[in-house]
């Protein structure tokens, strides 16, 4: 199958409540994690966009709200992306995620078929770094303005698991949520030689 152009889109729209502040902007080894995150996908994608409904920084990305009014998960950010660009692949990983494979995109596009989402797991846990095909937009639209917003169950009937295990300096299990989180992070990252 061809592969589409790929977009990789950072889920950075979370309200951040057990962090108590915006994690795109938090710190880590003197960069911020949305920094971080843009370095290591760049490289494997056509274009970097961070969905997000607040303005922040500028990253050098462009910043792509959601659709849907209100607040309605991370799957209503995939749906901007997906809307907004009809003809791509998204890949979509979570703004607290530092330690993304460099090679996070190769593996879920192996094997793909184009019609089912594919998703990391590293151990017995996923992490939000997801492949998705073109076609999903109307789905996802559905599926939201039903109210539905787990990307587990959605998943579940639209997705495939591709291991991703933890190896270098690559870590999905690092999923930084909180200031203890980043505490154990800045250990992690200094122990890996960032």
């Amino acid at each position: 199958m061809d592969i589409p152009p790929t977009i990789g889109l950072i889920l950075a729209g979370g309200r951040s409540r057990r962090m108590g502040t915006d994690k795109a902007l938090v710190t880590l080894a003197g960069r911020s994690l949305a920094a971080h995150v843009i370095e290591r996908l760049a490289p494997q994608v056509d274009e970097v966009v961070i969905s997000s409904n607040a303005p922040r920084v500028d990253f050098g990305v462009s910043v792509l709200p959601d659709v849907l009014g209100g607040y309605c998960g991370p799957l209503a950010g995939v749906h901007a992306a997906l809307a907004r660009f009809p003809d791509a692949a998204v890949v979509s990983v979570a703004v607290d995620l530092p330690l993304l494979p460099r090679d996070l995109v190769a593996r879920l596009k192996t094997g793909w078929d184009g019609v089912r989402c594919r998703y990391a797991v590293c151990g017995d846990r996923h992490a939000l770094a997801i492949l998705w095909p073109p076609a999903f937009a109307n789905s996802l639209w559905n599926y939201l303005t039903q109210g539905r917003r787990s990307v587990s169950d959605w998943l579940e009937h639209h997705g495939e698991p591709v291991p991703v295990p933890s190896d270098g300096d690559a870590d999905l299990r690092l999923n930084i949520n909180t200031p203890a989180d980043l505490a154990r992070a800045v250990g992690l990252v200094a122990h890996r030689g960032r």
